[in-house]
């Protein structure tokens, strides 16, 4: 048997639930005046939460929801370009990401990288037999 009836029932009533809250709440609170931008979402969204009976999540709605949603790239700052009112940043990851390619170009263009403990070698022999690299010079033994 399928949940997606179930599922589907309960999301109507949930969407019939916050309808009839925003109504009530309507009701008490009266029209909004003339470009005052709405009603606010903290007038009523404490009493649909309540009202709905299943988990709420929120992406800028406020802490009234039971869960809060941000995406994971403006927690950790990937992207500096827009910044919503909701967003808090946790961490600089797209400046330091930056940064850190940047200093990858610059010992690219200097002959630093990569180092000669950051490469694979050939066997002695190897490089010997096909005379790359002049002639390996052995340490004594």
């Amino acid at each position: 048997m399928s949940r997606r009836p179930v599922v589907i029932t309960l999301m109507v009533l949930a969407a019939i639930a916050l309808a009839v809250v925003v109504v009530k709440v309507l009701d008490e609170v009266g029209d909004p005046e003339p470009n005052a931008g709405g009603i606010p979402l903290t007038a009523i969204l404490p009493r649909s939460v309540d009202a709905v009976g299943v988990p709420t999540i929120g992406i800028g709605a406020g802490r009234h929801c039971d869960g809060q949603v941000l995406v994971y790239h403006d927690i950790l700052g990937f992207e500096d370009r827009v910044r919503p009112k909701f967003v808090r940043r946790y961490a600089d990851l797209g400046g330091d990401a930056a940064r850190a390619i940047e200093r990858f170009a610059n010992d690219v263009r200097a002959g630093y990288f990569p180092a000669s403990g950051e490469t694979y070698h050939a066997a002695d022999a190897v490089t010997e037999a096909l005379g790359l690299y002049g002639s390996v010079e052995h340490a004594p033994a």
